[in-house]
């Protein structure tokens, strides 16, 4: 669990408040493999609006699709 935490502390804050709102995309990044999570993380960073953050976490609610 502590390990989940440093993830989550490390996150972009437009990332982590969008999953914090997502119950399934926040279990779903849990289930990630860490070369997933980084992939992630660098999309998250191009992000430029709200709208864009918010399909990105809609995005990570169906993982198969996501990558």
């Amino acid at each position: 669990m502590d390990n989940f935490n440093n993830d989550m502390t490390n996150l972009p804050l437009g990332l982590a408040f969008g999953m914090a709102m997502d119950e399934k995309a926040l279990a779903n990044y849990g289930k990630l493999t860490e070369y997933e999570k980084e992939r992630l993380i660098a999309r998250s960073r191009n992000v430029k609006s709200k709208a864009e953050m918010e399909k990105l976490v809609r995005e990570l609610e169906e993982p198969e699709s996501f990558f």
